[in-house]
Formats: C-alpha cells, sequence, structure tokens
C-alpha cells in the first residue's frame, strides 16, 4: 500500500450513516457516520478504527429527557398496599363513568391518611392492566412530593408522563431531534419542547389517563401553571386527582366530577390484619389469647380512626411495644383520637429509650425531616457518622440502617425500590415542623456543621471525581446545600466556618460542575446553577448568592457606600428572588440598573424569575421598566407571569418594544400559549402585526404552536393571514410544519394563500409532506396546492416525502402524475432522497415507477456506489436487480466493490460479485479489494473475496505481500485465513522484512507462534529430501 501522494490532499472517510445537514443553501454539513474514519492527508495515510456508536443507548436518552422516573415510585407504593383494600373506589359508578368517559376529570378529595397515595397506586395498576388488553389506551401517574418540589418542575413532571406512555415504543424523532439539538451544548429540554414531545406520544393512543397524586403537596405559587398544562396537553386525556379536601378544583377542567376518599371499615379491618400479622409480639398475645385480634379489630374500627389508615398503623405500632395481653388491653382504653396525639405517644416511646438511643433517633429525625430532598440510606447514614473537628470519616462509627430505622418507631421509612429515607407520612411532616423549636431548635446549625466539617475533610474536593467511572463520597452531592441549610437565625453561630467555606466555595463550584461529571452528580441548586459564576467570588458575592442574610448585614456593617464592583451582587440576589437581600444592598449604594449578560438588566431577571416583590421594589427604586437585551415585558411575557406584565404596564413599559429571540412581548406570549397575557398586550395597544423575531409574526408563533385559541385572537384583531417573514416564511406553513391541522383550516378558511412561497420548506404543502402530516397534506391539495412546484430545500414535494419516508404521500403523489426523476433540490432527485435516508420501501416505488438507477450522485459516483457505503443491502439488491450498473467508476471511492470492501459489507461484495465485478481491481489508496478488506479487519470480506478467487501472493508496495501487511498490522485471524490459503511465508520484499520478522519486532506473540509453526511445517516436510540430498 502506498504512503506517498504526489497532490496535496485531504480525504476523509466516515463509516455509518451520516447525519441530515442544516436547511437551506447554507445549511450546516450532515453529522459524521457511525463507523470507522479514515483520514488520507498529504504524504501519509492516517487510520482511526472509531467503533463507539454515536446512537445513544435507549435508557441513556430516556434519563436525559425524563430525569424522574415514577415507575420505581409506583412499586413502592404498590407493595404497602393490601391486596383487596380499595376496590369500593374501583367499583364506584363516578370512577367507572370517568373510565369510560372521553376527556373526563375526576378529583378525588380525602382526609390526610386517608389512603389516598395508596388508592393512587391502585388505579394505576388497574389501569395498567386495562393497557395490557388494549394497546390504543395509555395510562401514566405523577407522585407529588413537597420534599421534591425543587426537582419536580412542570417540564420534568410532564416529561415523566411521556416517558411512561413510551415504554414498549419506539421514541419518536420529534424527541430523537430535540436531544441532537442540545446535546453538544449541554442544555436540557424547555417546557416547550417536552409538551411537543409528550404530545406527539399522546396522538399514538385513542385514550390515555393521567393520574396525579397529592396536588396539595405542589407550591402553590406554581400549582395554577401545573393544572393548566395537564388540562391542556390533549383533547385524549382523562385526568384524575387527589388531594385534601381544602385544594378546590379548577373549573376549567373538562367534564370535572369529585369524589370524597374516605377509608372503609372493611378495608380498615383487613389492613388491620395486615399490620398485626407483622407485629410477632402481638401475634404472641393472640395465640394466648384468640379473641383479643377482635377486641382490637372493634376498638381500632370504632372509636378512633375516622377514616384514616395512618392511625391505625401508629395504634398497632403503639400496641406492638406492649409486654402483656393487660398491657394491650389498657393501651386500647386510651388509644389517640387524632393524628397529633398518636404522634405524642410516638415521640414519647422515642423519649422513653436509652440516651444513645434516643441522641440516635433525634439526628436521624432531624435530618430526614430538614432535608432539601429525599436522602439516600448512605447518605444518612454517613451523616450520622461525621464527628465534629474530624478531618476524615471513621468508618467504624457508620451505623446499620436497621439500628437507625428502630430506633425512631415507625417515623422515618426505607423506600427500597429508590433507596431513600422518608418520614411515614407528611402529616409526619407537618407533626415535626410544629415541635421543632421545642424538640429540635438546632437542627439546621447541627446540619450545616456537618455538612461544614465533611467538606473539609482530607483531600475534598478530588479532581478525580469529574471521571465518568469515578465513585463519590456519599453526601457529596447532598452537600450543595450547606449554604441553604446555614441560612437563617443561627447564622451567627456558624460565621467561622461560612467565612472558611467562602473561600473554598468555588473549588467545589469547579470540582462538582466539571463538563465530564454525570448530570446527577452535578451541584445543580442554588447558588451553584448560577450561570455567571465570578472566578474569585467575594464572601460578600457568596453571601448574597446564599441568601445569607446576616451574613451579608455583618459584611457590610461600619463598610463605605457600595460602587460598581458590588454589582454582581445585587445582580444574583435578583436572579434568585432574594428580596431582603437586595433593599440591604440598595440601601447601600447598589446599582439597580446593573447590566448583566444573561437577562440584560436586574428587572428583567426579577421578572424571568417571577419575582413580584423584587419587580415592585426595583421599579419603585428607579430601575428602567425597558431595559435589558429582552425587555423586562417580555421576560415575565415568556414564562405566562401575569402579574408582573400588569405591574409593568402600570409602571409605563413599552409594549411594542422590539428585540430578543421573539421580537417583541407579542410573540413571546404567543409562543408560549399564553393566552391571557396575549389579550392583555392586545387591549393595551399591542401591534397585532409587529415583525421581527424568530417567527416573524406573532400569529406564526401561535401557528406553530399549535395554540388555535390565541390564533383566533389575534385574527380577531386583525392579524395579517399572509404576513411573510421567520422561520416558516408565513403563519399557514408553520401550522402545516408541525402538524397543526385545526389552524390549517382555520388559516385556510380567512385566506391564507395555500401556495405561498419561502420558509424553511419552500411551501406549506412541502412542509406538511416533509413532516409526514398526509391529512393535512390533502388538505391543501384540495384547495389547489400545487404538487408540481419546485421550491425549498428539497426542490420539489416529492423529494421532500421521499426525504422523510412518507410512503403513502409518495404513492398519492405518483398517482396524481408527479414525476418521479424531479431534479433539483438538496439531494438532486426524489430517489437519491429516499436512498440516502435508508427508506427501502420508497426506494422500489420509485423505482418501479421509473426512476433512474443510474443517475450521478456526487461524492459517490453512482446511486449504488452511496447505497453501498451504508450499508443498505435491501437498496443495493433493487437497484442491482433495476439494472444499475454495478461497474461504474468514479466518485470519491473509484467503485461500489471497492466500497463495499473498505466498509466490510460482506453480503453486498458477493452481490455485486455474483454480477461479475472485476475482482483484481485496484483502488486509488489500498491497491487491490483484498487489501482494503485485510487492512480494514473485515475477515469474513477476506474470506468470500479469497473464495471467489483473489490472489493471496499479490504483491504490496511497502510491505511486500499481503501477508507481511497483515503481520505489521497485527491482524491475526487474518493472517490464520492467509496461510490457510497458501500465502508464501518466505517472502522477503517490502520495508521491514518477513512476515515472521515483522511479527516478532511489533511483539505479536500470537502471530509469531503461528508463523513459526507453518515454518516448522515446511521445514519438516523438507527434511527426508534434505537427508537424501547430504547422503549423496
Amino acid at each position: 500500500m502506498s504512503h506517498q501522494h504526489k497532490e496535496s490532499q485531504r480525504v476523509e472517510i466516515y463509516g455509518g450513516t451520516g447525519g441530515p445537514g442544516g436547511p437551506g443553501s447554507g445549511g450546516g454539513r450532515g453529522g459524521d457516520g457511525y463507523g470507522p474514519t479514515l483520514k488520507v492527508e498529504a504524504g501519509t495515510v492516517h487510520i482511526v478504527i472509531n467503533h463507539e456508536s454515536k446512537e445513544i443507548p435507549r435508557i441513556e436518552f430516556l434519563n436525559w429527557l425524563s430525569p424522574i422516573n415514577f415507575f420505581l415510585r409506583q412499586e413502592d407504593i404498590l407493595r404497602v398496599w393490601q391486596e383487596g383494600t380499595g376496590e369500593w373506589l374501583l367499583a364506584d359508578s363516578r370512577f367507572q363513568a370517568w373510565k369510560t368517559g372521553s376527556r373526563r376529570t375526576l378529583w378525588c378529595h380525602g382526609i390526610p391518611g386517608a389512603g389516598k397515595t395508596v388508592l393512587a397506586s391502585i388505579i394505576v395498576k388497574h389501569l395498567s392492566d386495562e393497557c395490557e388488553k388494549n394497546k390504543t389506551l395509555g395510562v401514566a401517574c405523577i407522585y407529588l412530593n413537597h420534599k421534591e418540589a425543587d426537582n419536580q418542575t412542570p417540564p420534568k413532571l410532564l416529561a415523566a408522563l411521556w416517558r411512561q406512555l413510551v415504554y414498549g415504543r419506539d421514541i419518536s424523532s420529534i424527541a430523537k431531534n430535540i436531544y441532537t439539538q442540545h446535546q453538544e451544548k449541554g442544555t436540557t429540554p424547555s417546557l416547550k419542547e417536552v409538551l411537543e414531545v409528550l404530545r406527539s406520544s399522546l396522538e399514538e393512543f385513542s385514550k390515555v389517563f393521567v393520574v396525579v397524586d397529592a396536588i396539595d403537596e405542589y407550591p402553590e405559587v406554581q400549582r395554577p401553571q401545573l393544572l393548566q398544562y395537564l388540562a391542556a396537553i390533549g383533547s385524549n386525556i382523562n385526568l384524575i386527582i387527589t388531594s385534601r379536601p381544602h385544594i378546590y378544583p379548577e373549573p376549567s377542567f373538562p367534564n370535572l366530577e369529585t369524589l370524597d376518599i374516605c377509608a372503609t371499615s372493611e378495608d380498615i379491618r383487613k389492613y388491620v390484619e395486615a399490620q398485626i400479622s407483622l407485629s410477632p409480639r402481638l401475634l404472641k398475645h393472640i395465640q394466648s389469647l384468640p379473641e383479643l385480634e377482635e377486641v382490637i379489630h372493634s376498638t381500632i374500627n370504632s372509636q378512633s380512626v375516622d377514616g384514616m389508615f395512618l392511625l391505625p398503623k401508629l395504634h398497632i405500632e403503639s400496641l406492638s411495644t406492649k409486654g402483656t395481653i393487660k398491657a394491650v388491653r389498657e393501651a386500647l382504653k386510651t388509644l389517640p383520637k387524632n393524628l397529633h396525639d398518636s404522634y405524642d405517644i410516638v415521640m414519647q416511646r422515642i423519649e422513653g429509650q436509652s440516651e444513645e438511643d434516643r441522641t440516635i433517633a433525634h439526628s436521624t429525625i432531624t435530618w430526614v425531616a430538614n432535608a432539601k430532598r429525599p436522602l439516600t440510606v448512605q447518605e444518612l447514614q454517613v451523616a450520622l457518622a461525621v464527628e465534629p473537628g474530624t478531618q476524615q470519616l471513621d468508618n467504624e462509627n457508620l451505623m446499620s440502617i436497621d439500628t437507625i430505622l428502630s430506633v425512631c418507631a415507625g417515623l422515618v421509612i426505607v423506600d427500597k425500590q429508590l433507596s431513600v429515607v422518608r418520614l411515614v407520612h407528611y402529616t409526619t411532616q407537618e407533626y415535626l415542623n410544629s415541635i421543632q423549636a421545642q424538640k429540635f431548635p438546632d437542627a439546621q446549625t447541627e446540619i450545616t456543621r456537618t455538612l461544614f466539617t465533611f467538606l473539609t475533610f482530607d483531600g475534598f474536593p478530588d479532581q478525580s471525581w469529574s471521571n465518568r467511572g469515578a465513585i463519590l463520597p456519599p453526601l457529596v452531592e447532598y452537600s450543595q446545600y450547606c449554604l441553604v441549610h446555614a441560612a437563617g437565625e443561627h447564622e451567627g453561630q456558624l460565621k467561622d466556618m461560612i467565612t472558611e467555606f467562602s473561600g473554598r466555595a468555588v473549588q467545589w463550584k469547579q470540582t462538582m460542575n466539571e463538563e465530564n461529571l454525570y448530570t446527577e452528580r452535578k451541584w445543580d441548586s442554588p447558588p451553584w446553577n448560577y450561570p455567571d459564576w465570578p472566578s474569585q467570588p467575594s464572601a460578600l458575592w457568596i453571601a448574597a448568592a446564599a441568601n445569607l442574610v446576616e451574613t451579608t448585614k455583618s459584611l457590610l456593617q461600619g463598610a463605605p457606600l457600595l460602587q460598581d464592583s458590588a454589582s454582581q451582587e445585587i445582580v444574583i440576589a435578583s436572579y434568585y428572588g432574594y428580596a431582603e437581600i437586595i433593599c440591604i444592598l440598595v440601601e447601600k449604594g447598589a446599582n439597580i440598573n446593573a447590566p448583566w449578560r444573561h437577562h440584560g438588566s436586574l428587572l428583567e431577571a426579577a421578572a424571568y424569575g417571577g419575582h413580584t416583590k423584587i419587580v415592585h421594589t426595583l421599579l419603585d427604586t428607579g430601575a428602567d421598566a425597558n431595559a435589558g437585551g429582552w425587555s423586562p415585558l417580555q421576560a415575565a411575557a415568556f414564562l405566562g407571569r401575569t402579574e408582573i406584565v400588569h405591574i409593568l404596564l402600570e409602571k409605563g413599559a413599552n409594549i411594542n418594544l422590539s428585540g430578543g429571540e421573539y421580537g417583541n412581548a407579542l410573540q413571546t406570549a404567543a409562543n408560549g400559549g399564553h393566552t391571557e397575557i396575549v389579550r392583555i398586550l392586545l387591549d393595551k395597544g399591542a401591534n397585532v402585526n409587529a415583525a421581527g423575531g424568530r417567527y416573524g409574526s406573532s400569529l406564526q408563533a401561535a401557528a406553530a404552536n399549535g395554540n388555535a385559541e390565541i390564533v383566533c385572537i389575534l385574527l380577531d384583531k386583525g392579524a395579517n393571514v399572509n404576513a411573510a417573514g421567520g422561520r416558516y416564511g408565513s403563519s399557514l406553513q408553520a401550522a402545516a410544519a408541525n402538524g397543526k391541522g385545526e389552524i390549517v383550516h382555520i388559516l385556510v378558511d380567512k385566506g391564507a394563500t395555500v401556495n405561498a412561497a419561502g420558509g424553511e420548506y419552500g411551501s406549506s404543502l412541502q412542509a406538511a409532506a416533509a413532516e409526514g402530516y398526509e391529512k393535512i397534506a390533502c388538505f391543501l391539495v384540495e384547495r389547489s396546492a400545487d404538487i408540481n412546484e419546485a421550491e425549498g430545500e428539497y426542490g420539489s414535494l416529492l423529494q421532500a416525502a421521499s426525504y422523510r419516508g412518507q410512503a403513502e404521500i409518495v404513492r398519492s403523489l405518483i398517482k396524481k402524475g408527479v414525476n418521479v426523476n424531479t431534479a433539483g433540490g438538496e439531494y438532486g432527485s426524489p430517489l437519491k432522497a429516499a436512498a440516502y435516508n435508508g427508506h427501502t420501501k420508497i426506494v422500489r416505488i420509485l423505482v418501479e415507477h421509473g426512476a433512474n438507477v443510474n443517475e450521478a450522485s456526487g461524492e459517490y459516483g453512482s446511486l449504488l456506489q452511496a447505497a453501498t457505503y451504508k450499508g443498505q443491502t435491501e437498496i443495493v439488491c433493487i437497484l442491482v436487480e433495476n439494472g444499475a450498473n454495478v461497474n461504474a467508476a468514479g466518485g470519491k471511492y473509484g467503485s461500489s466493490l471497492w466500497v463495499a470492501a473498505f466498509c466490510g459489507h460482506t453480503k453486498i461484495v458477493d452481490i455485486l460479485l455474483t454480477k461479475g465485478v472485476e475482482i483484481h481491481a485496484a483502488g486509488e489508496h489500498y491497491g487491490t479489494l483484498l487489501h482494503v478488506a485485510a487492512w480494514m479487519g473485515h475477515t469474513e470480506t477476506v474470506c468470500i473475496l479469497l473464495e471467489k478467487g483473489a490472489d493471496v501472493n499479490v504483491p504490496v508496495e511497502h510491505y511486500g505481500t499481503l501477508l507481511q501487511a497483515a503481520a505489521w498490522m497485527g491482524r491475526t485471524e487474518i493472517v490464520q485465513i492467509l496461510l490457510e490459503k497458501g500465502a508464501n511465508i518466505n517472502a522477503t520484499g517490502g520495508q521491514y522484512g518477513t512476515a515472521l520478522e515483522i511479527a516478532t519486532k511489533q511483539g505479536y506473540n500470537k502471530i509469531v507462534s503461528m508463523l513459526l509453526k507453518r515454518k516448522m511445517k515446511e521445514m519438516s516436510s523438507l527434511m527426508p529430501q534434505l537427508w537424501e540430498d547430504y547422503r549423496q
């Protein structure tokens, strides 16, 4: 093989199928293929065999788009379900009507402890069984938890619904495209993108049941937004929600019905039986006195439970501590009739333990009740083992989780599926909150000291933690909340520790937000997720970033007025909504119009974050209502901050100020689907036809995002239905490209021009065809859309449909007489578009209807060569069977057979050789076909070429023979094949000696052994003749 090239050149060959290029004439290049890479540069050939697939594993994709997995929570809840309970709800006529009806909402109220969460899991299980029988039905659930509110954002919760619905099904191209867009940036999907993915999944079902448990545990400020999205995600949704009685249903929910949840006496009896069976002491008492069981049942059921499961659980745990039957009887006489009194008794049991056990219980309850998210078992164990003033963890101080649970009297449990520690019930949290000031006054101080001590351990932080395979010490990830726990009245007690940690905070920020660190390990809570950390943050900056009010006051006490150097402190305080910090800084002279590169101004940052109080404060102290990259008004409109929109308009914000991604506030609101804000802006004089921004107009933004109500509002206010501009060129194309059939009908009925040219797809018809929206395409054709138009990146409607794999649309167009060989567009012809993207069915359709199989194909020379390169065996067969020239030369790779040998597509090699292709033909860089197959390590291809007559001893430049070249490359299997086919082991040509000498120098011991055995075999066969010659 020659390493010398007369001309200066560089060629890169990527194995596998490359990604599509960007749109339009200025589109980006396609993504690299997934196979080997060959780079040929002036004077040398570099071969990089990269077999790592760029196809993201399914589970990694699911975890990226949907980090919350409710499958595990569902299983864990079902573990505590006593089989046979809850059947009353499934038989209730209101539940049955909800299940069989269309687009219905059932809102289930229940008092604390009534078993709402377990009933929700029973419903999910029941519906899942139904879905197994009928694959057109879907079911998904959400279990809300106030401890996880920071993580349970609307985008993540909606993505969790998608994750459940896609179980056992293919992931849509929409979802994959969103992943591709975010992968290189390292960003996460927006709410709008999550909704798009979820809605595409919902379309696969005739009906989807969505069960949402404990909506009352969701933050009150965010609750309306979540409910709004749940009510509007799809017309095929049947929604069931559980909550406490004080939460009232939204009237906007369709076909709303309510149902009260209350544990029945029969269910409570079954539950008590199950709890008794778990108590060895009670079972022993009942064995001695069988009637005691009925006494327990009747007392618990008749006197104290009030429709709750939780009270019986606490009662049985209390009775299980009694050592005699008499003690059980006495306890039954004084059973508490409410949860608070029951918890008081539990706390009395904890206080009655030994001092050591009591201390462990207090520390455990302190951590579990005050943790900012559920702790893992290991995190809790380490937290309890950290000793003040130490520099490392003493493993002998670690306790087993059984020991920890045993001293907590049932208040703390382990979620075995997720391996996290929880309080037994959310009412337990409420009870502990009510007694914290009395029983646990130093809870936050204790936790903070533990975390700060842990973070100063020797060797922390360790840069090696950023390695993908590294194992982080337990509690490292949770320690990001150290500053959150530090904030409050107890800051003064922690002054020295806060000061010491402030000096090391940036080091922890850098380590725990390394690019290579797994997302779930990163410190992604405030202040660590702030995007604009200084390289050397001051103690004041850390205090402002962490909302350390007392520390901020202390640092500023006696200090002169702040200058511009303090602008970053007030910026981050505005970003997170720390009103008290802002007031302190403003009093000290901080600049309220300080710029920030991400949100332009403090006011914009506060508006974006929804911090109403801070918006008021900033405006009242003279902040510019129109300052920023976006305007503050756009920032508020983007996330539907209605109250802030009102405030800004009252303070004189320019309603038509242009700029930013969406051009103006109206387009921003239309893009986000915020109907109320759209109405407010229009009523206040927003220009309905203002041009600019991503979509060109507010109407196009609303059309693209499928909000029919906003589309109608804008049209009623005089929006130009044919306004040109933006990504899609027109509102009609925007609706067609995104499959918004209802809006397509509205726009056409309002006079939209169906053949308007321009935009990403060239026309609305091409947009619908390219994205596979057949009904929309047919509708547009019925309304006189031109099926022979030659616009856009695909050049023709047929090429667009072929590229996207829309077989039925292709058939329909051909029936209507469209020319299958229409030239133009990105791929040159419909056949190329289909073949390049592996759409075998469409290739067959086009060829059957006269598509030219021998048209030239750019860098590949021919369509056959291109299909060969991509390993599309079936398409190769179709082309060959229909007259493709198998010997056609040209393109980057010379011939189809050479490409097949290079890529190791053995089946295609066999097909082409069967059709009479010359087996001894030489390529530009590797010589013969046998050379290239051997060089690339394609063992099967080498075998078939030798079987078909390739010369095993043909000369190879630089190496002498192929055997010598294979020895140089360490191709053990190929060396074996060549020896079996009679390769000359003694060949001496080339620069590196014989094959044996080469393998010895390279250190390939297996090849050396193979060659020596062959050498000895040859010598042994020659010995009789040599002996005879010697004698003579």
